[in-house]
């Protein structure tokens, strides 16, 4: 485990593999960064990438102040910055998963030239409108510190590991909160998409409520694709590294052949 200071904050994050290019991965809002060992992803990547899994602001094992500015994407990307200069990656592959995927697109749009390629689940890279409507309950349930009610209604189906929820529950709800009012408020890129040069892949499924979202961004993309996974039955399916890892290593393989 490693630290950086960012912005005066403490970020924490995680190193594996040995050999190859920088993959940086970025966990959605709440989940913390274990998540992707305990996904298998960092058992089948590490053979060919050095990985960075990084603890967002907010979550997890790093700093969580209670103040909206830590928290925009901006802010977000800052750190992602400084966390690579600490490991020396002038350029990294980008493998975001909601939250994630958000600060991966405003990044390829400010900072084109940091990230290789960018693999985005469970985002789109448009302001969340359906999710907006529901903000001010989750934002409730937040800043009353009934975290587990939180995850009750709307982690339910993700089947956290007693590990995850745990700590999860330890964290502090305000930076819960201001964490998910900065993402579900953030502009997304609107236009900008049409000129964005990175490569992209994103994932979706038809019951992901942000499908048709996603596969329109997908087709709007200069350089991107868009892959739609089968028997996915919840948002919470899109993270199976089952269905993902296959179609990720055929992209990036592609990338780095290029």
């Amino acid at each position: 485990m490693s630290i950086v200071v960012s912005n005066k904050q403490k970020i924490h994050y995680e190193l594996a593999g040995d050999k190859g290019p920088w993959m940086l991965l970025h966990p959605p809002h709440l989940i913390p960064m274990s998540a992707w060992k305990e996904e298998g992803y960092v058992r089948q990547l590490e053979k060919d990438f050095r990985l960075v899994m990084i603890e967002p602001l907010g979550q997890g094992l790093s700093d969580a102040p209670e103040d909206s500015s830590h928290y925009t994407i901006s802010s977000r990307i800052r750190h992602i910055l400084d966390i690579m200069r600490e490991v020396q990656a002038d350029f990294a592959f980008f493998f975001g998963v909601g939250l994630g995927a958000q600060v991966g697109f405003q990044m390829s749009k400010e900072f084109p030239r940091r990230i290789r390629s960018l693999i985005s689940v469970g985002a789109q890279p448009y302001q969340e409108l359906e999710e907006a409507k529901y903000l001010a309950e989750k934002l409730d349930k937040l800043r009353s510190g009934n975290v587990s009610a939180y995850l009750q209604q709307w982690h339910s189906l993700d089947h956290l590991s007693e590990e995850q929820e745990k700590l999860i529950l330890e964290g502090n709800s305000e930076a819960y909160a201001l964490g998910l009012e900065a993402s579900i408020n953030w502009e997304g890129l609107g236009d900008d998409l049409k000129s964005l040069g990175t490569t992209t892949l994103l994932f979706t499924a038809k019951a992901e409520p942000r499908f048709l979202s996603v596969r329109d961004a997908g087709k709007r993309l200069r350089n991107g694709r868009y892959v739609i996974l089968p028997k996915v039955t919840h948002s919470h399916g899109l993270w199976s590294s089952d269905l993902i890892i296959k179609p990720l290593l055929e992209f990036t393989r592609r990338e780095r052949s290029n």
